[in-house]
């Protein structure tokens, strides 16, 4: 027993040897990955905002180190470029635990060697004033991460629940809460979050405007690919949102999903957005469900970086100036720019990418009516070629789809003429009907399309100049001719 005794007491004096270099260690470490992480956070946000009005850094004002712990102090420097009076500072603390096992994960028997344990808090300064006010005097934001010795993080940022009753209307925020993990170098990260409630509520001279969010959760992940995009997917839900504006109706939004998929195969890049609202209703009364599926594939993954880089440098800062001198944008390349946007286009187009419209389409209780739109692209040959010719050479083959519901029209019309306060059924199902039987009977008279039952469908395929529309063949020519004088003879009417 004796001889068990001092074998136990032995390794705990050792493992407190360990514990206690290893905290003197993390203590040496400390500033030089804090440094290192405020510098990569501050190239991201450079990133993030460039081309707008807004500036935002973050610098540490002052490191405390002791044996087993340290407090940090740091400045969020938030300032509007174009208005100096917009803008603000807010200061943080940050309590350090040292690893490579800090106090509080040892007490929950969280053995995993760390480098240090983050707990940061919003302090009080002149521009948080009013978000104390809000919060009740809780700090705002505050969260905790942990720091890897290999640089990886992980932890979670928590909103604190606001609020705000004034004679100009109310604020409430139920709070929010968000976890996230990121490798060294952000190479890889995951984020989920969730949101009970916000309202806002806002009383104006010309009327009311709410804002209604219930139920919202969202989850990421990626991991960096070769081009410099991250590859993985998004997902996000909305139990409800209602949206009011002065002077409209009520816009509700019931179960709303979005999900978001990005991918890299053999260099190519690849990308799906789906929208998803199950119920949408206007003024009080159910509308439809509504999808809306896009698509993106064969973009050659170093040319679309290159001219997204290439976009964010030089282009958009340009049209931001544009904008705020309330001009039209004159594009201004260098011959270095100029060849490097030449040469990327190329070989994006020599990939053949494709763009794809899988699906807009709205149900209601009757009907769905939905369209879909394909042009895959190709390379033009030079481009030194006239706008109109260059234009008709990238485009290698369109496919478009159109279909209309009857019975969904007549629920729309139907709908509209209940919000109206029209209370005859009888004369409501009648010009529902009658609006109905003008579109497909428009339709089929203007050649823009076929009725097929209770459809109205329109199909297009267009390739190698040719163009066939609902079974029609022509040239491209040909067919701008047809669809400018349909358009005239429309607007005559």
């Amino acid at each position: 027993m004796n001889k068990s005794a001092g074998i136990a007491v032995g390794v705990i004096v050792v493992a407190g040897a360990l514990a206690t270099a290893g905290a003197w260690y993390t203590g040496t470490q400390l500033e030089g990955a804090l440094n290192d992480s405020i510098s990569q956070a501050n190239q991201e946000l450079a990133k993030s905002f460039k081309g707008t009005d807004t500036s935002v850094k973050l610098e540490m004002l002052s490191l405390e180190r002791h044996f087993f712990s340290s407090t940090a102090h740091y400045r969020v420097d938030i300032q509007n470029l174009s208005d100096s009076t917009q803008g603000g500072q807010f200061l943080f603390v940050d309590h350090i635990q040292h690893g490579p096992i800090p106090l509080s994960r040892l007490k929950t028997l969280n053995l995993l060697p760390v480098m240090a344990l983050s707990n940061f808090e919003m302090e009080k300064s002149p521009s948080s004033e009013k978000w104390f006010a809000l919060s009740k005097d809780v700090s705002p934001l505050k969260g905790q991460a942990s720091i890897g010795y290999d640089r990886a993080t992980k932890g979670w940022v928590q909103l604190a629940p606001l609020e705000m009753n004034d004679t100009d209307g109310t604020f409430k925020f139920s709070g929010m809460t968000v976890n996230a993990a990121s490798s060294a170098d952000a190479q890889k990260f995951d984020l989920d979050g969730s949101l009970d409630n916000l309202q806002l509520n806002v009383l104006s001279p010309d009327g009311p405007v709410n804002i209604e969010v219930k139920g919202m959760t969202f989850d990421t992940g990626g991991t960096k690919g070769k081009s410099g995009f991250y590859l993985g997917h998004t997902n996000m839900k909305v139990q409800a949102a209602a949206f009011q504006l002065v002077g409209k109706p009520q816009v509700q939004l019931k179960d709303f999903t979005n999900t978001n998929l990005a991918q890299e195969d053999a260099g190519n890049f690849a990308a799906q957005v789906n929208y998803d609202i199950g119920m949408i209703a206007y003024g009080g009364k159910d509308v439809g469900a509504a999808h809306l599926g896009i698509k993106i594939a064969n973009f050659n993954a170093v040319a679309t970086q290159a001219l997204y880089q290439l976009y964010q440098n030089t282009i958009l800062p340009q049209q931001q100036a544009a904008i705020l001198a309330e001009r039209p944008l004159q594009l201004e390349l260098t011959p270095a720019e100029r060849e490097v946007m030449n040469t990327q286009t190329k070989t994006l187009l020599a990939g053949k990418p494709r763009i794809e419209l899988e699906k807009l389409s709205l149900k209601t209780a009757n009907g769905e009516s939905h369209m879909q739109i394909a042009v895959d692209l190709t390379d033009p040959g030079s481009l030194d070629q006239p706008a109109d010719a260059l234009a008709v050479k990238t485009v290698g083959e369109v496919n478009a789809k159109v279909v209309l519901s009857k019975p969904m029209i007549r629920d729309i019309v139907t709908q509209q003429a209940i919000r109206e306060g029209q209370t005859d059924l009888k004369a409501i199902a009648d010009q529902a009907s009658a609006a109905s039987d003008m579109a497909s009977a428009m339709a089929e008279m203007m050649q823009l399309a076929k009725v097929e039952g209770e459809t109205i469908v329109s199909d297009l395929h267009y390739a190698n100049n040719m163009v066939d529309f609902n079974g029609q063949k022509m040239t491209l020519q040909q067919f701008m001719a047809t669809v400018m004088g349909k358009v005239g003879a429309l607007g005559a009417q």
